[in-house]
């Protein structure tokens, strides 16, 4: 089985290497590495090529060089290079351990009728180490996800440097929302688990860090993307889960603006979140 694998790049020449060594590193070997550098203003490119110039040169890992353009053009670019039906995401800043794609395939063979796969994750806090998430499966479970929308409510299902979905299953729609740059990521989860099954291997597999940089500060849409998507569209259904989970989605980050004392932030965000239901 063979997989492409997705990597947007923008100023993490800190970790970069770290994130591809970890892809090279895999029990799998039959793969490919697409970095899409996003207009990185650090020399995180430089450090692409003159680390892996062989297997550059072998074509293993295909480096895309754009003007800075956000996450989801990146991601839709590196798709659109791919080679493979089964597209896995992975943020520059984290990693896989061996077995992730050994993993990932023996998922996918057992559980085909899935569009969407996904391991489970560790993060890494600077200064703390590995800290377990709360995840919305019981650990070890595997197998399809009977209702992803209540699984997510409880904890992390999906998560874009654990996951892999089927090619054909994102371009029904279009793939990432471009010019979106806040919850572009739980837009495809929604869309996806909305069109067709999840299947996990809640074993952990990946490791999220979680370290703070200018990167971060670029989110200037503080309004999650399927509120002003479902708001617009009118796609909310009666979907028990499926309203549970965006209310767990719009608490979070409402809360988050009041801590923050942004009380323009938290009504804008309580507009969109009610707009979804009027």
């Amino acid at each position: 089985m063979n997989f492409s694998i997705v990597i947007p790049l923008y100023n993490k020449s800190y970790s970069i290497k770290r994130c591809i060594d970890s892809v090279l590193s895999q029990t799998h070997k039959k793969f490919e590495i697409i970095v899409v550098n996003d207009g990185s203003s650090d020399d995180s490119l430089s450090v692409v090529e003159n680390s892996y110039p062989i297997e550059i040169n072998k074509k293993l890992i295909k480096i895309i060089d754009q003007n800075n353009q956000g996450v989801s053009i990146a991601r839709n670019n590196g798709i659109a290079a791919s080679q493979s039906n089964y597209i896995c995401f992975l943020d520059a800043d984290d990693e896989w351990e061996p077995s992730f794609l050994e993993k990932m395939a023996a998922l996918i063979i057992d559980f085909p009728n899935a569009d969407t796969y996904s391991l489970a994750h560790m993060v890494k806090k600077e200064g703390i180490g590995l800290i377990k998430p709360k995840h919305g499966l019981t650990d070890g479970y595997r197998g399809y996800v009977k209702d992803f929308f209540k699984a997510s409510s409880r904890g992390s299902v999906v998560k874009s440097s654990k996951v892999c979905v089927k090619k054909q299953a994102l371009l029904i729609f279009g793939g990432f929302p471009e010019g979106v740059v806040a919850g572009e990521d739980l837009y495809v989860w929604i869309r996806l688990a909305l069109n067709g099954k999840v299947a996990c291997d809640m074993s952990f597999s990946v490791i999220v860090h979680q370290e703070e940089d200018q990167s971060r500060y670029s989110r200037k849409n503080s309004v999650p993307y399927p509120f002003t998507f479902l708001s617009k569209n009118k796609y909310v259904k009666k979907n028990k889960s499926l309203n549970k989970y965006l209310f767990v989605i719009f608490y979070k980050h409402f809360l988050s603006s009041l801590s923050n004392f942004k009380l323009k932030e938290a009504s804008f965000r309580l507009y969109y979140y009610l707009r979804m239901y009027l």
